[in-house]
């Protein structure tokens, strides 16, 4: 049977989504965490066919979490649970690895979708993992003031500065700034790392808002000018 790990550190709310959940254990079981550091730990014991991510936990958060599972269990769906943007907003970032549910959340729509995923047929094999633009998108969305670190099978590294949610600048290797963030933006197979930089501020080389810098960088991707 399918197992599904639920990382949410708000317990109260944890509690009434095991419980309303329990009507599909002819589906999928599940096991909880209280935070990103103890799901770690679950990954690491267990076999997850599914993950399902609250962003803002203590200890370990919901994108270094996420950047985990990126890295070392690329094939696992993951479904976020958060606060921040709308449904509009989440719907307008297509993928087929990670999906949004804005809080307060239906358990029942989230079950189904669960099954859902669990039941679709996955060529073996196939790993997905998590794009560059979706985590920026995340980060946008969430508001966060961070470093996002790009680590590309190349060993070529890039980073990307944010300041609440606002991109600023981008470097990788020789290049700063747009051209920067065009060039990591269609990377595949990436591995992440975050810092979070509270107080610091970032030179702004980056003009462009990230929705009309990603989308030229696509068309490029594409050949077009």
């Amino acid at each position: 049977m399918h197992t599904v790990l639920i990382a949410e550190d708000d317990l109260i709310f944890l509690k009434m989504l095991t419980t309303a959940l329990r009507k599909y254990r002819d589906k999928f079981k599940f096991v909880s965490a209280k935070n990103g550091e103890d799901a770690i730990e679950i990954l690491r014991q267990k076999s997850i066919s599914l993950l399902v991510t609250d962003i803002q936990m203590p200890k370990i958060d919901g994108f270094k979490l996420l950047a985990h599972v990126n890295e070392y269990h690329p094939i696992i769906p993951c479904f976020v649970m958060t606060a921040y943007g709308s449904q509009e907003t989440m719907e307008n970032i297509p993928d087929d690895t990670i999906y949004f549910f804005c809080k307060p959340l239906d358990p029942d729509e989230l079950g189904r979708a669960i099954i859902q995923v669990l039941e679709r047929d996955i060529p073996r094999g196939r790993l997905y993992g998590i794009t560059v633009v979706r985590f920026l998108r995340m980060i946008e969305m969430a508001q966060k003031t961070c470093l996002f670190e790009v680590r590309l099978p190349n060993k070529k590294k890039g980073l990307f500065y944010f300041d609440n949610g606002v991109l600023n600048d981008a470097v990788c290797g020789n290049l700063k700034g747009e051209e920067a963030a065009r060039e990591l933006i269609t990377m595949e197979r990436a591995k992440f790392r975050f810092k979070y930089l509270p107080n610091e501020k970032f030179p702004k080389r980056i003009k462009m808002d990230l929705s009309s810098l990603l989308t030229e960088a696509m068309r490029r991707e594409l050949g077009y000018t």
